[in-house]
């Protein structure tokens, strides 16, 4: 998917200036839309300046923050390709969370495995463990986004900037929820289960288990916010090289919707169940932050929204690797832990979701990037960390990576 001259240049734009922004294309369309706006004085992008203004939003995992980070619908591609104002300078993405330079280590991951497994056999219930693989690559994240978005046309694609979050891109199959305002639809779907796509045959129990515990509370949350819910037929939803189990949900009713997009995330398909437990273990036995991994993403257009969990997505900064200008990125997959899990299926399991995006920043035969060993603290800089100037090798940085 070639993205527009206009569109191409206002990202570019954006990532420089760091101007708030996102380009998103919605399932199954092949049309890009690209939005911008201007950070408020205190440089935060809040997603609802107020209840009915189009909007961009993208949540954290934890769901604890004062408000939701976005892009209000200010700006096109055209006005941001011709905004000038001199009184707007570039924080370099000094104020930023920033990824990891380093992956997930399999011993990690074990360890992690290792201390949730007895108390799901004694107690029952579910932990999605999650890991990260800390990529370098020569491609600015425009580039990735053209061709990821190519390859993912039957989901929400979109690629982002807020001073909140960092860059971030995404191509999510699951739906959060959707409503329509005119009818009082509400639209959500329970997403859990994973295996091959060429395998087929009846799905085992530990996947079926992990489904039923997704579909019961997303049904009770939503029962419990007042609305009617009718449960549809079990199906199979696809992505890419992986399929997974999916029930879709409907429901009807007066409730405020980002309150429900509140309740609901993170599903337990992300974390677990019972949830909060679940969020406590996952924030004592995992390594890294989740950050935006697993919260929700989404736009809202003429009072309606459509919120997606935020899966198989990438968390960049603008970075040198041994003096190579380029992009880091953090890849993050998990799967959901249940006393008949194995810990290499499950792991593997990881490596399959990550393995699509991973190859678009590495490139054919490895050659745009790195991933492994050579990435440590003392290789990589951060664009932040930089003198001033923005040199470190006696040549100009740009945060575009152009």
């Amino acid at each position: 998917m070639k993205f527009s001259a206009q569109i191409s240049q206002a990202i570019d734009r954006c990532l420089t200036d760091e101007i708030p922004f996102v380009a998103f294309a919605m399932p199954g369309e092949a049309e890009v839309c690209f939005r911008a706006s201007l950070p408020d004085g205190q440089f935060r992008s809040p997603a609802f300046r107020d209840k009915e203004s189009d909007s961009f939003f993208i949540n954290f995992f934890d769901n604890d923050e004062p408000y939701t980070a976005g892009v209000s619908f200010d700006m096109t591609e055209e006005e941001v390709n011709n905004f000038h104002d001199p009184t707007y300078h570039a924080r370099i993405f000094g104020d930023s969370i920033r990824p990891r330079v380093s992956s997930t280590f399999r011993a990690s991951y074990h360890e992690a495995f290792s201390a949730v497994k007895p108390r799901l056999k004694k107690d029952g219930g579910k932990v999605v463990l999650s890991r990260l693989r800390s990529l370098f690559t020569k491609k600015t994240p425009r580039l990735i986004a053209e061709e990821y978005f190519a390859l993912t046309d039957s989901t929400f694609r979109y690629l982002c900037f807020t001073p909140e979050t960092g860059v971030w891109l995404g191509s999510t199959p699951e739906v959060l929820l959707e409503s329509d305002r005119a009818t009082g639809l509400i639209r959500t779907m329970s997403l859990a289960g994973t295996r091959p796509v060429d395998e087929s045959g009846d799905w085992d129990e530990k996947n079926i288990r992990e489904q039923a515990i997704v579909t019961d509370y997303i049904c009770h949350t939503l029962r419990n916010a007042g609305l009617e819910v009718e449960i549809r037929p079990l199906t199979e939803r696809r992505f890419l090289n992986i399929k997974h189990l999916c029930t879709p949900i409907d429901a009807r009713g007066d409730v405020s919707i980002p309150e429900l997009m509140s309740a609901l995330s993170p599903t337990p398909a992300v974390a677990g169940y019972p949830r909060e437990r679940a969020i406590g273990e996952i924030g004592r036995v995992e390594t890294h932050r989740r950050h935006c991994y697993g919260g929700y993403v989404g736009v809202r257009i003429g009072g309606d929204y459509h919120a997606f969990v935020n899966l198989r997505c990438a968390f960049m900064a603008p970075v040198t690797l041994s003096g190579t200008k380029g992009w880091l990125g953090n890849l993050y997959a998990g799967g959901g832990i249940i006393a008949a899990s194995q810990e290499d299926a499950e792991w593997l399991q990881t490596e399959s979701k990550t393995r699509v995006l991973a190859s678009v920043f590495l490139g054919e035969n490895g050659q745009e990037g790195e991933e492994g060993s050579r990435l440590t603290r003392s290789s990589v800089s951060f664009l932040s960390d930089l003198p001033p100037s923005g040199h470190d090798d006696g040549q100009p940085v740009n945060s575009a990576g152009i």
